[in-house]
């Protein structure tokens, strides 16, 4: 299985938990972190298939934009070695 990465970022930690939940529940996913910076903006990094990071990111796209609080996402499919490196190195940051 070849490895994509997704990134949803919201304003608002409690639509940013919701998001990460239904995504978790919609589609064949890892959640590699949620960053909060000021419980204003938050980003959440997944990690998954290809295709079950373009579900995911459908759905967590969909609910923040519905709620008025979606802020970017974007998908990265098949990372390069470095780029996942980085996105890893970022996951196991502590909060």
């Amino acid at each position: 299985m070849t490895k994509s990465i997704g990134i949803v970022e919201t304003r608002g930690l409690a639509i940013s938990i919701q998001i990460a939940d239904a995504m978790l529940k919609g589609a064949a996913i890892r959640l590699l972190r949620q960053e909060t910076i000021d419980l204003a903006l938050v980003t959440i990094a997944i990690e998954g298939d290809t295709e079950a990071i373009r579900e995911a990111i459908e759905i967590g796209t969909k609910m923040a934009k519905a709620a008025n609080q979606w802020i970017a996402s974007t998908t990265i499919l098949r990372p390069e070695d470095a780029v996942n490196g980085l996105v890893m190195e970022i996951a196991r940051k502590p909060t």
